[in-house]
């Protein structure tokens, strides 16, 4: 993926033309490439189209406001921009790239890849190209491509710590989980990521002895919740576990078996003699897919959280839904549907939807108009503790990828989930359950961004357990 941050050209690397053009265009056109190499990407757009006002059809200057524009999330007019640029010069590999970039952004894959093959025959060096390729492949699915092609750059820029990351994702879908962990450790280097430093050592698998190991959550919900099933197997290896967690899982997940103490994130920690961060411990254990935890339920709610669920006369199924992820996770635009995906399922006599939404999403449910036909839960739960006593009331749970799914897989109720054309790593691709939970189902997109044969599968589906 071209840097997001970063101009085409900058500085050091300037257009043939700069010496050759107004002092004003110099000047505005180095002010924009400054303001975008700093990050200041509103000042480098003005600048950018400052500097096209005066030449206008400069691919150079489209280009760099195309970037600009796609770190702003700001797409079709990064498109337009790069389709102008290919206009004025069709043979410009960096345009072309970086068009099948925002075109991946968009969903159109397969011209994405068009994009980046053709930036690949004019310039055979362009690694970067290689690279955005690989991605697009991997959104197709094609992950042994992918793989190959993230070998090739690698051979090249064995440093590109992108591009290893990008790796163990695929090897991860791929179900090889050995050396995808592996390389996981790679999102260490992720700009979203800020490793921790401690004096105490990372603990490398050995017997522990009586010894007191923290263990931290490094990413969302989600994450936490999937992979605190490996805690009790630190307590079998003779550990004390003090476990760091955001404060929203604390009251669900302090009688987890194996946990000693329990500590707010980034709360004054006790003494311990070693570290590890929650998502390396299969890397450690060397887990594959037939030897990870799977054993379900591994979280059991308190026994005074949550509330008794209404449940309205007639009803045969309770089914609590979920529509939306967090809005800053970098899928969310392909993972998170809108409430009006579930009402189908309002159809059936006999089912009574509950809303687990929580979040600004959940307004949805009012603005949609869809009041009495979804019951609210959600925003009647306080933490986790509670959702999870309030889904155990219910008879199946369906959802998108969100921490509602792995709160529903690690309490082992029955949840369906619907997955984008390319989901997360964890869920791989093809197979229709999961090998983390064994009362989860998944549903997926048969094409990129289709939801409509994914909800319809469900609702008969829906149907068919009603009449059985």
């Amino acid at each position: 993926m071209s840097s997001k941050k970063n101009p085409a050209r900058s500085e050091n690397n300037q257009p043939d033309w700069i010496g050759s053009v107004p002092p004003r265009v110099k000047e505005v056109f180095l002010a924009a490439v400054r303001a975008h190499s700093s990050g200041n990407l509103a000042e480098a757009v003005t600048n950018y189209s400052l500097a096209l006002g005066l030449r206008p059809e400069d691919p150079v200057l489209l280009t760099n406001l195309g970037v600009a524009l796609r770190a702003q999330d700001k797409f079709k007019a990064a498109e337009a921009c790069y389709r102008r640029a290919l206009a004025v010069k069709p043979d410009n590999p960096g345009a072309l790239s970086n068009l099948g970039n925002v075109l991946r952004r968009l969903g159109k894959l397969k011209e994405a890849v068009g994009c980046h093959r053709r930036a690949i025959e004019l310039d055979r060096k362009f690694i970067d190209a290689y690279y955005n390729l690989g991605l697009v492949l991997q959104d197709l699915g094609k992950l042994d491509e992918a793989i190959r092609l993230y070998n090739y750059c690698l051979k090249f820029k064995p440093d590109d710590d992108r591009v290893s990351w990008d790796k163990s994702l695929a090897l991860l879908s791929k179900g090889d989980f050995i050396n995808g962990f592996e390389l996981y450790e790679y999102r260490w280097k992720h700009e979203q990521l800020k490793a921790r430093h401690f004096r105490q050592p990372l603990w490398d698998g050995s017997s522990l002895n009586g010894k007191r190991i923290f263990v931290y959550a490094e990413q969302g919900f989600g994450d936490t919740l999937h992979f605190c099933r490996y805690i009790p197997l630190l307590a079998k290896a003779g550990g004390r576990v003090v476990f760091e967690c955001q404060t929203e899982l604390i009251s669900l997940l302090e009688g987890l078996d194996g946990v000693e103490e329990i500590v707010r994130d980034r709360e004054r920690l006790p003494d311990f003699d070693f570290q590890v961060p929650l998502l390396s411990l299969p890397r450690i254990m060397k887990h594959d897919t037939k030897s990870i935890p799977c054993e379900c339920p591994y979280i059991i709610p308190p026994a005074q959280a949550g509330f008794p669920v209404h449940v309205p006369q007639g009803t045969k199924l309770k089914v609590g839904i979920a529509w939306a992820g967090k809005p800053t996770h970098k899928n969310d635009h392909n993972r998170s549907v809108s409430i009006e995906n579930f009402l189908p399922f309002a159809w059936l006599p006999g089912v009574t939807l509950y809303s687990l939404q929580k979040g600004p999403e959940s307004a949805q449910r009012d603005e949609a108009g869809c009041g009495m036909l979804v019951r609210d839960l959600g925003n009647g739960c306080d933490d986790f503790a509670d959702t999870a006593k309030v889904m155990g009331q219910l008879d199946l749970i369906i959802t998108v990828d969100t921490s509602v799914a792995h709160l529903a897989g690690a309490l082992n109720l029955p949840v369906w989930v619907a997955l984008p054309y390319n989901p997360d790593w964890r869920w791989m691709l093809k197979r229709n359950d999961s090998p983390w939970y064994p009362s989860m189902t998944l549903f997926r997109q048969k094409k990129p961004g289709d939801w409509d044969p994914v909800f319809k599968k469900m609702l008969n589906s829906l149907k068919f357990r009603i009449e059985s």
